[in-house]
């Protein structure tokens, strides 16, 4: 079966994109495929299709662009059990394989789960990596409870924003930093507190913390274990030779990345549907005008939320 989606014969910059054909391949026993209805957009859509992951992804080309979606299951191997055809449902793709920029694709079982009622395929398509990501930090390697005390920094931005919500869910005391033009939205999104990242004296007020969570990338470690507990962790998902080095010397510092949350997705439905989880979607596009838009984010342009494509 032939579809259309984005995809790029070479790594580089995002005139490599192009909407072209794309034969999917034989489904295979534990796979689903998904027609897309909606897909969102991250950050590691264009890492990908710069080559940041080429150590791992296999040489072929053309390769798919494109991560978290939503849609309607089409079909199902025979191993598959968590979906059924028709089932509304929201996933990922295997990082190794992107292309969820596309009218059709096929992902493993495990990649997917079932839309909640409660929540759009839109809302839906805007969860995996995200979530995944701020769960891996807060649970995984933050190990956190209702009585631990969290402090997001970069708390207002896609992975911030649901590590607030997932942490607050849970019953933590969550504390976030953002740019003071967002700290009335923040004060509005149920943290118990709120700092002007750039005021860092500020943040000892209410210190120490279980976990300080660095969404952002610029908080440097020797700041965050300062306002760690003994046993709190520093967690950082925007790890640099500099960072990591200077974590190799301290129990305290945990870098994580979206995979290790993924087998959570149940979860994140389950959470969502109870509404505990928000998504802000900005902007909703057609599949026509996602290059360029794409091509708009990736050069900086704010969208003040989540951008999806409708396909």
């Amino acid at each position: 079966m032939k579809v259309k989606r984005i995809q790029f014969d070479r790594y580089g910059e995002a005139t490599e994109m192009y909407i072209g054909d794309y034969e999917l391949p034989a489904l295979k026993n534990n796979e689903v495929m998904v027609s897309v209805r909606v897909a969102a957009i991250n950050p590691l859509d264009w890492k990908q299709r710069k080559g940041a992951l080429k150590m791992i992804m296999p040489k072929q080309f053309p390769k798919g662009i494109g991560n978290d979606f939503a849609g309607i299951v089409e079909a199902i191997g025979e191993d598959v059990w968590n979906v059924r055809v028709g089932d509304e449902v929201f996933g990922t793709m295997d990082p190794k394989y992107p292309g969820a920029f596309a009218q059709m694709l096929i992902t493993a079982a495990k990649q997917v789960t079932k839309k909640p009622a409660q929540i759009s395929l839109s809302e839906a398509a805007c969860l995996p990596i995200p979530c995944a990501t701020a769960w891996a930090a807060l649970f995984i390697k933050g190990n956190i409870s209702k009585n631990s005390r969290v402090l997001v920094n970069g708390c207002m931005g896609t992975v911030g924003s649901m590590a607030v919500q997932l942490a607050r869910s849970k019953g933590a005391f969550v504390a976030g930093t953002c740019a003071e033009k967002d700290m009335e939205l923040a004060r509005n999104s149920g943290l118990n507190a709120v700092y002007n990242y750039a005021a860092n004296n500020q943040w000892k007020d209410i210190a120490p913390f279980d976990l300080v969570f660095d969404t952002s990338g610029f908080m440097q470690p020797g700041t965050g274990f300062s306002l760690l507990r003994p046993n709190g962790k520093f967690v950082d998902i925007n790890p640099t030779p500099g960072r990591i080095l200077r974590g190799l010397f301290s129990r305290k510092y945990k870098m994580t990345f979206a995979t290790a949350g993924m087998k959570h997705l149940p979860e994140f439905a389950e959470i969502a549907g109870k509404e505990y989880i928000k998504v802000n979607i900005g902007k909703e596009i057609d599949f026509s005008d996602a290059i360029n838009v794409i091509t708009k984010i990736e050069n900086g342009e704010k969208m003040n939320g989540r951008v999806v494509i409708n396909i």
